[in-house]
């Protein structure tokens, strides 16, 4: 089964700071992966380099068998990113807001859809 994400050898630095050396793994069809570890340990800076926000210093990182950087406006026709931690619109919560999100585009689009 081909993989969806590919990442090797991904290597990151903010001036004198190593972010990531060699962060490696794939991520198959199905599979649900969690992202855990202590602060600075590169999480953000990994999933920043996924969605092609910043540039990677080395390695390999596709997704869709597309380069992160140069093909980043495909690969988002495909993904999106919601990061747990933001605060929209003072406490509405990232469920409430997809859910709104969702009615919205199901009035503009004049399709049906059950929550």
């Amino acid at each position: 089964m081909r993989e969806i994400v590919i990442i090797q050898g991904l290597q990151k630095k903010f001036g004198k700071v190593q972010a990531l050396n060699g962060v490696t793994f794939t991520v198959k069809p199905g599979e649900v992966v969690g992202f855990i570890g202590p602060n600075g340990a590169g999480k953000t800076t990994t999933i920043r380099i996924l969605l092609g926000i910043i540039k990677r210093d080395g390695g390999q990182a596709e997704i869709f068998d597309k380069d992160v950087w140069k093909d980043s406006f495909e690969i988002h026709k495909r993904i999106s990113y919601v990061p747990g931690d933001v605060t929209l619109w003072g406490i509405l919560q990232v469920v409430k807001l997809l859910i709104c999100l969702l009615n919205y585009m199901v009035r503009e689009t004049s399709k049906s859809v059950i929550i």
